[in-house]
């Protein structure tokens, strides 16, 4: 099972009080619902439809509940996802209208003729209810990313109104999402780690929220010890680099017979260099007598390869 099925899972088993059933149950059907015309029995269905049993079963008992009505569910298999069955979950809009007109999923009466539909904001008013509603719509819409990959948490909608609404319900838990829209949808989505890991839990999916975390550490651990042997080997072959161009200039010195001409100072620190090409400019400090400290060391250093440098290139002009 993916991440995302998992996440969904729990959610689907996730206890509610009353007030917040409605406000899932109405971001269910505001992210995966249509409205259908039934001619022969001259009837007007509310339809849910996912390919997630789980999230079948939890808007059929989030119906039974609200409405005292009967629920048909139909299983039907998936045109596209053939390995899939599709689960349409139905209730005659007669026994809902008043919900459904409460949390902007069809006009009111009055507005009727704007054919604008417009949410009561009271309906979400508590934080509980607000958290009910994101789980709702990530039940009917939305989908996380395997935090082993890149972080990525998408709510997917066609509702413009559905997209206000889910960003500023997101933005009030201090959580930055942003939005694009792409063909006939719209994608409310997040990228921060953090962000998908606080809405996680906002939404009450606790066990997959730990095994999130879980992954995100290891990764993070692993990132940083990467970083840490990039730097290091980086440092180390800078130091091999700069040896090797230090051993080259003293032995243009010794072989044209004049590296006993050089400075005490300098012969000093060009003999350890030469005797041991693998020690640090620290390392080699602390073998000089007196001890010299690691910028001395480079700087000396630096003078001899200075000095060959100039002698090979008036050695070139003549």
């Amino acid at each position: 099972m993916s991440f995302s099925y998992e996440v969904k899972e729990e959610l689907s088993r996730q206890p509610s009080e009353s007030c917040c059933q409605n406000a899932e149950l109405a971001a269910l059907i505001r992210m995966a619902g249509t409205i259908k015309i039934v001619g022969g029995e001259k009837k007007v269905l509310v339809q849910v439809q996912t390919v997630h049993a789980p999230t079948a079963r939890r808007v059929y008992k989030l119906m039974r509940k609200n409405f005292q009505t009967p629920v048909q569910v139909a299983i039907k298999r998936n045109n596209f996802l053939r390995d899939k069955r599709l689960y349409i979950i139905s209730i005659d809009m007669k026994c809902c209208r008043r919900f459904l007109e409460e949390y902007g999923i069809i006009p009111e009466k009055e507005h009727a003729k704007l054919k604008r539909a417009v949410m009561n904001p009271d309906s979400i008013k508590n934080d509980c209810c607000k958290r009910a509603f994101l789980r709702g719509a990530f039940l009917g819409g939305g989908s996380v990313s395997n935090p082993k990959g890149p972080y990525h948490m998408e709510f997917v909608t066609q509702d413009e109104d559905m997209v206000k609404i889910l960003t500023e319900t997101i933005n009030h838990f201090g959580l930055k999402s942003n939005v694009v829209e792409r063909k006939n949808n719209y994608m409310i989505y997040l990228k921060d780690g953090d962000h998908i890991s606080d809405l996680l839990g906002l939404m009450g999916a606790h066990n997959n929220l730990l095994k999130y975390e879980d992954v995100r550490v290891l990764k993070d651990m692993r990132n940083s010890v990467n970083r840490i042997v990039n730097c290091e080997t980086a440092n180390l072959n800078k130091t091999i680099d700069a040896s090797l161009r230090q051993i080259e200039s003293i032995k243009y010195f010794k072989e044209n017979n004049i590296f006993d001409r050089l400075p005490d100072k300098l012969r000093q620190i060009a003999e350890l260099r030469l005797q041991y090409p693998d020690l640090s400019l620290k390392e080699l400090g602390q073998m000089m007598d007196p001890v010299l400290g690691k910028s001395g060391v480079s700087y000396r250093l630096k003078k001899i390869e200075e000095m060959a440098n100039k002698l090979q290139s008036m050695k070139g002009d003549l």
